[in-house]
């Protein structure tokens, strides 16, 4: 264990299937770090106070007036403690303000970082927690910056950031839809193991999607035909399918957000999801880099800071 009196803050990130601990020092070093299954829906149910004990409690044993900062799914309705969602445009200072207190113990508390919710141009709303810091976490110093970040997973978000704010986003449910479709539908029976972790499949299907302007309903339904004719192989459907789902969303994501060669988009994520936008962006022409595996922690960091929970 690092050196306990080195620590100047515990950050959670907590989401739905997942808990990340992070003890943090002077200036947001990471001086440890915690992964955990135990996201909010795991098989531990609601008991979040005995999570939080067998995580995080050997640290405040040592250090017990080390305060804790958390944010995630566990602000959720399904969470430990349901946060109201706050409204962009939001900078670090407005989500330091929205912070709630949390009771834990006699001696112990929480400071819970809300959600944000942004309303499009159609009217409805759109939200997310966790997603902004992340985000907070990379925000530049320099305020007039224009940037775009591109968090992947079961419903990905994609973010613009100016002038040292989050100004608004969308999200996708890309993630889910190939589950879906891979577990529940006609596609999925087909479709056999592949051994690498990736087949030519998934460019393919990023090709054809990005290359064409026909419905996604319509052309989601040759992941089954043009194995039926023996042109896919069965060990590549379901590469061919998630090439045309990411090759979808990042064609409509850099037409929404006018995305230009002048611009680069930060990744937000780890491990094969990650790899396989980096692969869509290319096929696009979009500018990338892969973000810093602690954005969340460095966020929770800056929320800190400005909240005045430390110095």
């Amino acid at each position: 264990m690092p050196n306990i009196h080195e620590a100047t803050l515990i950050g959670l990130d907590w989401g739905t299937t997942s808990l990340r601990a992070h003890l943090i020092g002077s200036d947001g070093v990471i001086l440890k770090t915690l992964s955990s299954p135990d996201g909010i829906l795991s098989s531990e149910g609601k008991k979040f106070d005995e999570v939080f004990e067998r995580i995080v409690g050997p640290w405040l044993k040592e250090k017990p007036n080390l305060p804790v900062i958390a944010s995630g799914m566990i602000t959720s309705r399904n969470g430990w403690l349901e946060t109201p969602y706050l409204q962009l445009p939001a900078c670090v200072s407005d989500f330091a303000n929205a912070l709630t207190k949390f009771k834990v113990s006699d001696n112990q508390n929480i400071h819970f970082v809300t959600g944000t919710s942004y309303e499009n141009e159609l009217g409805a709303p759109d939200i997310m927690r966790g997603e902004e810091t992340q985000i907070i976490g990379l925000m530049p110093e320099n305020k007039n910056k224009f940037e775009v970040y591109l968090l992947p997973g079961t419903h990905s978000k994609w973010a613009v950031a100016e002038d040292g704010k989050i100004k608004s986003f969308m999200s996708y449910m890309t993630g889910e839809v190939f589950a879906l479709l891979t577990n529940h539908s006609i596609l999925g029976t087909l479709m056999s193991e592949n051994k690498s972790p990736l087949s030519d499949g998934f460019l393919r299907g990023v090709k054809t999607r990005i290359q064409s302007d026909a419905s996604l309903l319509h052309q989601v339904f040759s992941a089954r035909t043009l194995t039926l004719f023996d042109q896919l192989p069965n060990n590549e459907i379901s590469d061919y399918l998630s090439g045309i789902l990411i090759g979808e969303e990042v064609k409509s994501a850099k037409h929404n957000l006018n995305i230009d060669v002048s611009q680069k988009v930060q990744i937000i994520g780890r491990g094969d999801l990650t790899m396989r936008y980096s692969l869509a962006l290319n096929e696009v022409q979009i500018a990338h880099d892969l973000a810093n595996e602690h954005a969340a922690a460095m966020g929770l960091y800056k929320i800190a800071i400005k909240a005045g929970i430390i110095k």
